[in-house]
């Protein structure tokens, strides 16, 4: 009885109490409204027909027209009123806007302030032709930029970053920038947290930002306070509120720590004692990040001051702290390996993290490793992956043996037998549950980052990524990490999962699916 007052009295059902009652109210309004008047009724099933017609020809993914017009359809009148209400609400509209004009001075300052020139396109036209493709695009249309004078380490647990990222934020003297999706009170939380006050108290700059959802279940609402009362810069991307938006769909998926302009982590580590197996969620925590130091962490400090400055309206001089790093950093690492750190950015329209995958995988000529928590693809993806185990590539996906939700367990095996079919090798880590998001091609390119193999990630969050090219130690450590994780993991086989996978398992999981890219 005291677990139900709790989820009761609990934000996240208030806030749902609260979107279903304005649901309630409309549907009770047009209700009552047709049927008074007719004409009404025939009107909103005109607006039906007109709203799928308009979602057929948008210039979106087709999973997501296919999503939402079975939405429209499926309920009648009502599912055009609901999708019309989210698509073109104020504060959608309003957020579109910030981000495109945040994207335009991403753009505008690194072609006006790139003192780095083409080294690292250079370095790519001598050893892989092919990956300028990726460069152009990044440059050209994006505005982030490839680096070289680039060094790092890889992580292969959550754990070992955790230690390496203390001991750096000990190290700052000027700034800390830290950008995370999850914070949660805890072993890892408290450490962190100790440092930040103590060098704030000192007059470094800290800054902190985190994602909104925190706050229905794991922070208070107001904890970005209690975090300026200790000298911290604090500001909640999103807050949850309860109203009808798709904006509150868009979540900041990011890790990002740059400290000093000098060293920037990434990866799929948030703040949380999961993350580092203090506590035990799902077996083993299986995770990844990576630690850079040199000229490309000038694009996370870029990533971390765009999404700092979404609700800023006023012009501000924080791109001088990137003046400041490339006059700084310009030369001190001398390494010929090319580094491009990138962010996702859902209102620019560019689908950067999708684009990133789909290109490692089309130039793919011997071996594609991929760990990622969930693998819910659209048919593009998932085409381009099985033509690539089709055509003589070794596929080898590594997934958890213990998935943290159900639907998405679901949803990832939806696809099963069309990978096992076309020879993709599936394998599913028995220790527990993979949270890292990694693809290895080749042996000589690599991403690491935030990024997942779902809708989610690849269309409706912010994210962040770092792309390796030719850096030899951190592509031997990823190689030996996939190698470890795989002798401690199931395969999956095609006659296995035919014979032994339930029928109604398959059903709900389709059904899962179609949801897929609006949850």
């Amino acid at each position: 009885m005291k677990k139900l007052w709790r989820i009761v009295y609990s934000r996240t059902f208030l806030v749902v109490l609260s979107i279903l009652v304005a649901v309630g109210v409309i549907i009770a309004a047009v209700s009552f409204t047709a049927n008074a008047i007719p004409a009404v009724w025939l009107a909103l099933e005109l607006f039906s027909i007109v709203v799928a017609v308009s979602i057929v020809n948008r210039p979106m993914n087709a999973a997501f027209k296919l999503t939402w017009i079975v939405f429209v359809l499926a309920i009648p009148v009502f599912g055009a009123l609901f999708y019309y209400i989210l698509q073109s609400n104020l504060e959608v509209i309003l957020y579109r806007r910030r981000f495109e004009y945040q994207a335009k001075a991403l753009h505008d300052y690194i072609c006006e302030h790139d003192v780095y020139g083409h080294k690292a396109q250079d370095v790519l036209a001598q050893k892989d032709k092919e990956q300028l493709k990726l460069a152009h695009y990044m440059e050209d249309y994006v505005g982030y930029p490839l680096h070289v004078n680039t060094d790092g380490q890889y992580f292969p647990s959550g754990e070992a970053m955790f230690k390496t990222l203390v001991e750096e934020l000990k190290k700052a003297q000027r700034y800390i920038f830290m950008e995370y999706f999850i914070v949660d009170f805890g072993y890892m939380w408290d450490t962190i947290l100790e440092i930040l006050k103590e060098k704030a108290a000192q007059g470094v700059e800290v800054r902190f930002m985190y994602d909104g959802m925190n706050s229905l279940t794991l922070l208070p609402y107001s904890y970005y306070k209690t975090l300026r009362q200790y000298g911290i810069q604090a500001k909640v991307f999103s807050q949850i509120i309860p109203a009808l938006s798709t904006v509150q769909n868009n979540r900041d998926h990011r890790k990002i720590t740059v400290i000093d302009g000098q060293v920037a982590f990434t990866g799929g580590v948030n703040l949380a004692d999961e993350y580092i197996n203090q506590i035990k969620r799902f077996g083993y925590w299986k995770d990844a990040a990576i630690m850079i130091k040199g000229e490309a962490v000038a694009n996370f400090t870029l990533m971390f001051l765009q999404m700092w400055n979404f609700d800023t309206k006023e012009e501000n001089d924080d791109f001088l702290y990137l003046q400041e790093h490339m006059a700084n950093q310009k030369d001190t690492i001398q390494t010929d390996s090319v580094f491009l750190a990138y962010g996702e950015n859902p209102f620019d329209g560019e689908e950067v993290a999708r684009r990133v995958y789909l290109d490692m995988i089309q130039s793919a000529r011997e071996s594609i490793d991929i760990m990622t928590p969930y693998l819910v693809l659209d048919d593009e993806t998932i085409d381009n992956l099985t033509y690539a185990a089709k055509r003589g590539v070794q596929v080898r996906l590594l997934l958890p043996g213990i998935y943290d939700k159900q639907s998405a367990y679901l949803a990832s095996r939806t696809d099963f037998d069309l990978y096992l079919k076309a020879g993709i090798a599936i394998y599913e880590y028995t220790p527990g549950f993979v949270h890292a998001k990694v693809m290895l091609v080749d042996g000589k390119r690599a991403t690491v980052g935030s990024v997942n193999m779902d809708f989610r990630s690849l269309y409706l969050n912010f994210e962040c990524g770092l792309y390796i090219y030719g850096h030899k130690q951190i592509l031997a450590d990823i190689a030996e990490d996939f190698e470890e994780c795989l002798a401690q993991s199931k395969q999956v086989t095609l006659e296995e999962f035919q014979t032994t996978y339930p029928l109604y398992k398959r059903i709900i999981g389709c059904c899962m699916k179609i949801l897929s890219p609006l949850m």
